[in-house]
C-alpha cells in the first residue's frame, strides 16, 4: 500500500469513530462525572449532623428563579422512578429519577457509591440542591431542565 491508501484509510476511520462517538451523545448515553462534583456520602454521627442542617425542600419558592437554592442543604421524599448506576468507572455513581408530589413531577439525584434503593421504593435524600440538571436517557424527561440534589445520605421509608 502507498501513502494515499493509509491516508484514506485513516481519513475513513476517523468519520466512523467521530460519528459513533457523535451518535452516543446524541442518543443521550450518559458520560460519567469527573468525581470532583459528587458529594461524598455521609454516615454516623456525620449524618445526623448533616440531616439535622437540612430543609425539606420547597420547590415554590423557586419557580421564579430555580437557581435561588443552588448550594443549600434540602432533604426530598419520594419513589424512585428509575435507578443508573456506572460501571467500571471510578468513582461509582448512581443515578436516580425520584417521583415527588409537586411540580416539577420529578427531581434528579446523583450519589457517590452504591445503593441498595431500588426501582419502585420510597426514600428520603439529603444533600446539596443544585440547578439545572438533565436525564438524557429517560424519554419523558428529555430536554427538561430539572433540579437536583448531590445525596449524602439516602434512607428507605416504609410506605
Amino acid at each position: 500500500m502507498d501513502r494515499r491508501h493509509f491516508l484514506i484509510l485513516g481519513l475513513l476511520a476517523g468519520f466512523f469513530v467521530g460519528y459513533g462517538v457523535s451518535e452516543l451523545l446524541i442518543a443521550g448515553i450518559s458520560l460519567p462525572s469527573s468525581g470532583n462534583d459528587l458529594a461524598k456520602p455521609l454516615t454516623g454521627a456525620e449524618a445526623v449532623k448533616y440531616k439535622e442542617e437540612c430543609r425539606a425542600l420547597d420547590l415554590s419558592t423557586s419557580r421564579e428563579d430555580p437557581y435561588a437554592l443552588n448550594g443549600q442543604k434540602v432533604w426530598v421524599e419520594g419513589t424512585v422512578y428509575k435507578k443508573g448506576e456506572s460501571y467500571g468507572v471510578k468513582p461509582q455513581e448512581t443515578f436516580i429519577a425520584l417521583k415527588i408530589n409537586t411540580t416539577p413531577d420529578y427531581i434528579l439525584l446523583s450519589y457517590a457509591g452504591k445503593t441498595p434503593i431500588k426501582k419502585g421504593d420510597h426514600i428520603k435524600a439529603y444533600g446539596e440542591y443544585f440547578y439545572p440538571a438533565e436525564d438524557t436517557t429517560t424519554p419523558e424527561l428529555k430536554n427538561k431542565e430539572l433540579p437536583m440534589i448531590k445525596v449524602v445520605y439516602i434512607e428507605k421509608i416504609n410506605s
